[in-house]
C-alpha cells in the first residue's frame, strides 16, 4: 500500500509537469497552425520530430542501466562521472545533428533553419536526461515539476512574440532553446538540495563502459523511435509538407497521451527492480496487477480521445486541419497497445533479455518501415496512422511471447 502510495504520489508530480507542457505545446499549435497553415505547421513539427530522435540519443539508456548503481554506490561520485559522459555526449550530437538536414533534405529550407536555430535543445535534453537519473532513483519528481511553470510559458510567450512580429516559421523553435535554458538551470538548482557536490567528473574508462553496458537498451530505445516517427518523414518525401503538418497535429496530441505510461513506469520501474531483486516471488504477480491497471486505463483514454478528437483539433486550430481529427481517432485505437507495451518493455530490460529486446523492435521497425512505403503514396497520412497502430500491437504480441516462453 506504501508503495502503490508512492508511485501515485511521483506519478502525480509528473502528470502536472507533463499537464503544463501540453498546455504549453498545444498553444504553440494553435499559433503556428493559424500564423502559418498546414505547410508552416508541417516544417516546424519536422523539425521538432528531427531534433527528437537526438533527444533519444542523447539518453542513449544511460538512465537504465546507471539507476541500479546509482541505488547501491556512491550515488554522488556516480553521477558526477555520468554527468561528465552526458556533457561530451550532448556537445558531439549537437554538431552531428547540424549536418544531417543539408545533406538529405536541402530542398527543405524551413525545415533545415528550424533545425539548427533548435540545436541548443539537444544539449540541453542531455543535462535534463542526467538530472533526471538523480530525480528518479530518489523519486524526488517535485524537483522535475516546479521549474517547469516558469520555462513553459517562457517558451510559449517567445514563440508568441516571433509570430506576431511576423518572424519565419523556422525562428520559432528558439522558444524551445528558451524554455529548456530555464528548465535545466532550475532543475540543477534543486538538485543542490540532494547533491553537495555537482561537478562533472570526466573519465574515459567510465565513459567507454558505460556505452557498451547501455548499447542494447540504447539500440531499442533508437529502433523504438525511429519506427515510432519515421512516418514524419517518409510522408514529407512520397507526399508534401501540408500532410506533414496535418498527420503532426493528431500524432502531437496522440504523443501527448503516450506519456502517461512512460511516466507511471518511470516511477514503477525502481520498485520493480527491487521486487526482483529481494522478492522474486512477489515480481509475476506484481507485473500481472500492473499489466490489468495499465489496459484499462488506456481502454478508457481510447474511447474518451476518439470521441473528442474532433473538438479537441478544432480547439488548437479554429479551422481547417479535419484531416487531424480522423487522424487521431485512428491512433486513439493503438492506447491499449502503447500502455502494456511500455510495461513489459521494462520487464524485459529488468530481467536482461537485451537481444530478444533488440529484436523485437527491429521486427517492428522492419515491418513500419515496409508497411509505410507501401501505404504512404496512396493513403498518405491515414496509411500512416493505421501502421502506427499495427505496429504497436505487433511489438506488444512479441513482447507477450518472449516473456511467456521465457
Amino acid at each position: 500500500m506504501q508503495k502503490l502510495l508512492k508511485i501515485t504520489q511521483q506519478t502525480f508530480w509528473q502528470a502536472v509537469f507533463k499537464v503544463v507542457t501540453t498546455s504549453g505545446g498545444f498553444i504553440i499549435l494553435g499559433i503556428v497552425s493559424r500564423k502559418y497553415g498546414e505547410e508552416g505547421l508541417g516544417s516546424f513539427t519536422l523539425a521538432l520530430t528531427y531534433l527528437a530522435f537526438f533527444y533519444v540519443l542523447a539518453d542513449f539508456g544511460f538512465n537504465g542501466y546507471i539507476l541500479g548503481r546509482l541505488q547501491k554506490t556512491n550515488f554522488s561520485l556516480e553521477w558526477r562521472k555520468l554527468l561528465g559522459v552526458r556533457i561530451v555526449w550532448g556537445l558531439f550530437l549537437t554538431a552531428a545533428a547540424a549536418l544531417f538536414p543539408a545533406i538529405f533534405v536541402p530542398n527543405l529550407v524551413d525545415f533545415r533553419l528550424a533545425v539548427i536555430v533548435g540545436l541548443g535543445t539537444i544539449f540541453l535534453n542531455s543535462l535534463f536526461f542526467t538530472a533526471q537519473a538523480l530525480i528518479q532513483v530518489k523519486l524526488k519528481y517535485e524537483y522535475a515539476t516546479w521549474p517547469v511553470f516558469l520555462s513553459a510559458p517562457a517558451g510559449v510567450l517567445l514563440i508568441y512574440y516571433l509570430s506576431s512580429r511576423g518572424m519565419p516559421v523556422y525562428f520559432l523553435t528558439a522558444g524551445y532553446v528558451l524554455s529548456w535554458l530555464i528548465y535545466t538551470g532550475l532543475a540543477f538548482l534543486l538538485l543542490k538540495r540532494i547533491l553537495k557536490n555537482s561537478i562533472p567528473i570526466f573519465n574515459k574508462e567510465y565513459a567507454l563502459n558505460l556505452f557498451k553496458e547501455s548499447s542494447p537498451l540504447a539500440a531499442t530505445l533508437i529502433l523504438n523511435v525511429v519506427y515510432f516517427r519515421i512516418d514524419a518523414f517518409i510522408l514529407s518525401y512520397y507526399r508534401n509538407i501540408a500532410d506533414v503538418g496535418v498527420y503532426n497535429l493528431a500524432y502531437q496530441v496522440f504523443q501527448a497521451i503516450l506519456v502517461l505510461p512512460t511516466y507511471i513506469m518511470n516511477s514503477f520501474y525502481p520498485m520493480m527492480l527491487e521486487t526482483l531483486n529481494s522478492k522474486a516471488e512477489r515480481f509475476i504477480p506484481q507485473i500481472k496487477l500492473a499489466a490489468a491497471g495499465l489496459l484499462l486505463f488506456s481502454l478508457l483514454l481510447s474511447l474518451i480521445s476518439y470521441h473528442l478528437a474532433p473538438p479537441i483539433i478544432k480547439v488548437i486550430t479554429s479551422t481547417g486541419f479535419s484531416g487531424s481529427a480522423t487522424s487521431l481517432q485512428i491512433l486513439s485505437f493503438g492506447l491499449p497497445a502503447y500502455f502494456t507495451s511500455a510495461l513489459f518493455m521494462w520487464v524485459m530490460v529488468a530481467k536482461r533479455f537485451r537481444s530478444p529486446l533488440v529484436l523485437v523492435y527491429l521486427a517492428g521497425l522492419t515491418f513500419n518501415v515496409a508497411a509505410n512505403l507501401i501505404l504512404i503514396p496512396k493513403y498518405s497520412y491515414i496509411g500512416a496512422s493505421w501502421i502506427t497502430v499495427i505496429s504497436e500491437y505487433l511489438i506488444l504480441g512479441m513482447q507477450i511471447v518472449i516473456l511467456l516462453f521465457e
